[in-house]
């Protein structure tokens, strides 16, 4: 026996259905499905809304690595340490 995990019913063995935000282990009553989907819905509906960004001219150019990169060869590092750096990087 398992308890729905909106309003705490007791569901019997075949009873109940999966939520859809928590996953296959907590289970619902029918009633509180119905509730939860259709606030399920209108999430999803509000993400898809917003997701997409119709006013391109607003992001922001993208800055190339090599200008953000420091000078290393003015920096009088040794050749091993340098090559060692530029692994990581």
């Amino acid at each position: 026996m398992s308890q729905c995990e909106e309003c705490g019913k007791k569901l019997g063995i075949f009873e109940g259905y999966r939520h859809p935000t928590m996953g296959k282990k907590h289970l619902v009553c029918s009633p509180c499905f119905e509730h939860v989907e259709e606030s399920v819905a209108k999430w999803r509906e509000f993400v898809v809304n917003n997701s997409f960004n119709v006013n391109t001219s607003e992001i922001p150019n993208q800055v190339s690595w090599k200008e953000k990169m420091p000078d290393f060869s003015s920096m009088n590092i040794p050749q091993r340490v340098l090559a060692e750096i530029l692994v990581y990087l």
